[in-house]
């Protein structure tokens, strides 16, 4: 037996606003969403748990297009602990470069790229590794 996609209600429902909105299709739409591939896989990272790793490796694959190459040689990004990114830096003379005005410019770069809600805030730190963390291009 095959399963009932609408039923009265919803097919009443639909000729009244077929009418009210004078929409051309005869049959409704289907209640089953269609939804792409990539947002499909998010929704799957998601449940189990994956989406802020892939969030981080996307992060750093872009890290250099995103903040210039000039900075990317002397920073990478570390985690993002609740909305701020931890970004390393490898030498003090670069972190006092970067504060104040770099930084910013450095957020609102991050943020129109993965969203305001995503990041909120930055945090720049010496690099424990010394710069050696750094993912090879």
């Amino acid at each position: 037996m095959e399963p009932r996609l609408h039923s009265k209600a919803t097919l009443s429902r639909w000729a009244v606003e077929r009418e009210r909105f004078q929409l051309p299709d005869r049959r409704p739409p289907s209640p089953y969403r269609i939804q792409t591939p990539a947002h499909a896989l998010t929704k799957v990272m998601q449940k189990l748990g994956l989406d802020d790793a892939l969030w981080e490796r996307s992060l750093l694959n872009e890290w250099p297009q995103l903040i210039g190459e000039p900075v990317a040689k002397h920073t990478r990004p570390g985690r993002l602990d609740r909305q701020t990114l931890i970004v390393f830096v490898d030498h003090s003379v670069w972190l006092q470069e970067l504060r104040g005005p770099g930084e910013k410019a450095m957020l609102e770069k991050i943020q129109q790229r993965f969203g305001r809600n995503k990041i909120k805030g930055l945090r720049l730190q010496l690099d424990p590794a010394g710069g050696r963390g750094q993912a090879a291009s």
